[in-house]
């Protein structure tokens, strides 16, 4: 007989789970394989989850739109305009659009949202915008409407609710005239959006007959001439004429480098978790070998014994992607519960959570792969040649040892040429360091044991006696392999998340000190709406202020966003005449004492390097800023992105008021005496302004501190990812080791016939599970220390982030410490239970 039926499978897969022993390590092998699955399937949802929202959004504010002609400034541009493209020939609709960055504060928190005023009438059919707000008796109330999470949020209950709305320097009260829900508005309501009418918007804006945008339906048969006309108008009235959808294309641009970014360290995620599967499997290869023994002298032939080993991969790889997506599902939503806030200030950008088919596929391919490897591993020799010829002769293991050897340190130079060649080349030098780490682990962890049985002669310990004969054990050997593999893999993902974040952390330390030590005491709009301070308010009584007791001098700071091409750049403009107008830690490319006297000449402007780079613009190059009046600039030096994904612009104050037409601040910059104490002209300052007043004033360090915060959401994915896979290292090597504990009980009970102690066989566990963790984790953390200096020069060449360079050591440190101690503390409890089995004699089980 050449194949077995399913019955006959079933019946000996059925036999075979009779026995608790196995019973219980195809539990733990299911959990092993469940928890890198999990932590792939939630990685991927995050990755998605962010880029697919704001796509959303766009689109349903969109509607069947084609083009749009959008404002280059926050002040926008008359309502004439309109009148003016519904009278070109084939526009079928037009709808202006209000739109104002708002700070939205309710009885139970505050969050900056994106007020969008539109005209109820005018909303046509193609829109997502809510079908409510076109009756009559709400088109001209003086109220908004608030998805319902977002009302959650704020702690507003119920319709006709006072809320706050802080615009620039104004504070402004009004009432939630009604509550948006998801059958009416679709995935709207995940967004941070008020909708108000246009006329009650532009009102709280402060901007009477200003527009921002108009969204445009016209004839496709005369499409053409439609859009050759309504560039004409675009181009006299120094708008932008784009496509309807085309903030899909510069949210795109901005969450690239997060996206990027995220693609490394979820394709690493990726990695871990497979072979945190995979090591799960591998620590049962005892018993599957068992199994062999026992159906191969029955008369099973080769394929029959793959047969009965393939239906017991699928039963665990079934089960255990089933409970991986179902736990990755549950950390997708408990991790990645907050949305990263610091693109709302110029996207509105919401928390929905999107789960796409590729991410359940790529999940499940991963989990049922690592099932049918670690299957099949003890059959590999037996499908070359029977079983009683199976072991390798020492001839074999020693050229085998020789190849692991040399591919490991090819690997390693693979990985090196990366890291030296070509940073963004990140995921494959990855890949080659994790596969040297597993070509080079039997090497070093045999040299670990061999110092642990040096060391521990000197003791002269029956328990770590015991413990070294189990770690030679050759039968012993893939089981030890995989669970010192699995605390290395668990460690090298942590340390490297962990390395490669100190060292982002570092940098946008740097950046944010440069931007905030211009001034001692910054006056600009509350709210975390105007953290970036391109939130402009009309002039305050500034006389009044340069004479608090303490104020040396003070200076107008300027500043908002500007789309340039693909990108909504940050726009930074600082007095010229200040005394560090520009960050020095973030330069790139130029020389600081040159670019500061040019930039206080005026005409010079610094640019981001990627944006330079997209402009193909050298230092001392000529371009033109298209702002909402076009200026004719130079380039006085190139920085890093400092923090702002699209890139950023830095130009003079002045230089800002003549290219936007706007004399309007957004933040006052103040110089302290020397003797006088920052803190105190802080509280004097803020006194002038007024408890009425919408403005606050804080401290340099204060500001910096804001700073941070906000820059480091940049990249807060990449943070709980890293929980997720401290998670999943923790769980992993919990499992695995307690898997070889319940393995060893038939060993066990055979030593306690011999007369060995409960407490001796307890301590001989505890000592040979230190060793493989202490061994792993240590080899893990080297590696780790390798993979976040990649990690941190493919950050810097792919985002543009300030990073600085340093091996983290402390983050090897807190890795080892957090996976080895947390998980010898969970095992003890377990390994007491196990040694305390039945004696019983018998041949004892690997």
């Amino acid at each position: 007989m050449r194949r077995i039926n399913l019955s006959g499978i079933c019946y000996i897969y059925q036999a075979r789970l009779e026995a608790t022993a196995a019973l219980v390590q195809e539990g733990f092998a299911i959990l092993g394989i469940a928890v890198g699955v999990a932590l792939l399937f939630a990685s991927q949802i995050s990755s998605t989850s962010l880029a697919g929202s704001a796509a959303q959004l766009n689109s349903q504010l969109v509607g069947n739109a084609q083009v749009q002609i959008d404002a280059r400034g926050p002040e926008g541009f008359g309502e004439g305009l309109i009148s003016q493209v519904r009278g070109v020939p084939g526009v079928r609709e037009a709808l202006p659009i209000v739109e104002q960055q708002v700070n939205l504060s309710g009885p139970g928190g505050e969050r900056s949202v994106d007020l969008i005023g539109v005209n109820p009438r005018l909303v046509h059919a193609g829109s997502r915008l809510p079908s409510r707000f076109a009756a009559e008796q709400l088109a001209s109330l003086p109220a908004i409407a608030l998805p319902e999470p977002l009302e959650r949020e704020i702690g507003v209950a119920g319709q006709l609710a006072r809320v706050k709305l802080q615009i620039g320097a104004r504070v402004v009260r009004t009432f939630v005239a009604t509550t948006l829900r998801e059958g009416e508005i679709g995935g709207l309501v995940h967004d941070p959006v008020a909708i108000a009418p246009i006329g009650y918007a532009q009102r709280l804006a402060g901007a009477r007959g200003q527009l921002s945008r108009i969204f445009v339906r016209y004839e496709e048969a005369r499409a053409g001439a439609v859009r050759a006309a309504l560039a004409g108008l675009a181009a006299r009235w120094h708008v932008n004429f784009l496509p309807a959808k085309f903030d899909s294309s510069l949210f795109a641009v901005a969450v690239a480098p997060e996206s990027k970014s995220e693609d490394l360290f979820s394709g690493i995620s990726a990695l871990v978790g497979f072979m945190f599967a995979l090591n799960a499997m591998l620590i049962t290869v005892p018993s599957r070998r068992k199994l062999i023994e026992d159906v191969r002298p029955h008369g099973a032939t080769r394929l029959m014994t793959v047969q009965i080993l393939l239906f017991d991969a699928a039963v665990i790889g079934v089960l255990a992607c089933s409970l991986g997506l179902i736990l990755g599902d549950v950390l997708s939503i408990v991790v990645f519960h907050s949305t990263p806030g610091y693109l709302a200030f110029a996207f509105p950008v919401g928390g929905h959570r999107i789960v796409s088919w590729h991410s359940v596929a790529l999940a499940v391919i991963a989990g049922m792969a690592a099932a049918i490897l670690g299957v099949l591993w003890p059959v590999r020799e037996i499908l070359a040649r029977p079983l009683q010829q199976a072991q390798a002769s020492v001839k074999r293991r020693r050229s085998l040892a020789a190849a692991r050897l040399i591919g490991g340190l090819c690997c390693l130079g693979v990985t090196t040429l990366t890291l030296i060649a070509d940073p963004r080349a990140a995921i494959l030098g990855n890949v080659t360091l994790v596969v040297a780490l597993v070509c080079l682990l039997p090497f070093l962890l045999d040299a670990f044991v061999a110092c642990f049985e040096r060391a521990s002669r000197a003791f002269d310990d029956v328990s770590s006696a015991l413990a070294i004969i189990e770690l030679q054990t050759p039968q012993a050997r893939v089981r030890a392999l995989a669970i010192a593999a699995t605390a290395a893999i668990a460690v090298f993902g942590v340390v490297e998340f962990q390395g490669t974040q100190a060292n982002l952390k570092n940098g946008l330390d740097a950046s944010a000190h440069d931007l905030g030590a211009s001034a001692d005491i910054w006056v600009t709009p509350s709210g975390s709406s105007s953290l970036l301070s391109t939130v402009a308010f009309k002039p305050v009584d500034a006389a009044a202020l340069a004479r608090v007791p303490g104020v040396s001098r003070l200076e107008t700071y300027r500043g908002s966003f500007l789309d340039w091409g693909k990108r909504r750049l940050w726009v930074i403009a600082p007095p010229a005449d200040g005394e560090r107008p520009l960050p020095s830690s973030q330069l790139v490319s130029g020389s600081l004492a040159l670019a500061t006297a040019r930039f206080r000449r005026g005409g010079w402007a610094v640019l981001s390097q990627a944006l330079a780079a997209e402009q193909h613009l050298r230092v001392g190059d000529a371009f033109t800023l298209p702002s909402p009046r076009p200026q004719r600039m130079r380039l006085a030096a190139v920085t890093t992105n400092l923090g702002w994904p699209p890139g950023a612009i830095i130009l003079s104050s002045a230089g800002y008021a003549r290219a936007w037409a706007s004399p309007n601040p957004s933040a006052y910059a103040i110089q302290t005496a020397p003797d006088a104490p920052v803190a105190a002209v802080r509280d004097r300052v803020q006194r002038v302004l007024g408890p009425a007043s919408g403005l606050t004033a804080e401290t340099a360090e204060e500001r910096d501190r804001r700073h941070y915060l906000l820059a480091a959401q940049g990249l807060t994915r990449l943070t709980q990812i890293r929980l997720l896979v401290l998670i999943a290292a923790i769980l992993a090597v919990v499992g695995a080791l307690g898997s070889m504990m319940w393995q060893r009980r038939e060993r066990l009970a055979a030593h306690k016939c011999h007369g060995y102690g409960e407490g001796v066989l307890w301590r001989s566990l505890l000592c040979e599970s230190a060793v493989l963790l202490i061994a792993g984790c240590s080899i893990g953390a080297v590696f780790g220390l390798y993979a976040q200096l990649l990690g941190s020069h493919f950050l810097a060449s792919v985002t543009g982030f300030p990073i600085v360079f340093n091996v983290e050591a402390i983050a090897a440190i807190t890795g080892f410490a957090l996976v080895s101690v947390v998980a010898v503390a969970m095992l003890a409890v377990p390994g007491y239970r196990a040694v305390r089995v039945s004696p019983r004699t018998g041949s004892p089980a690997y």
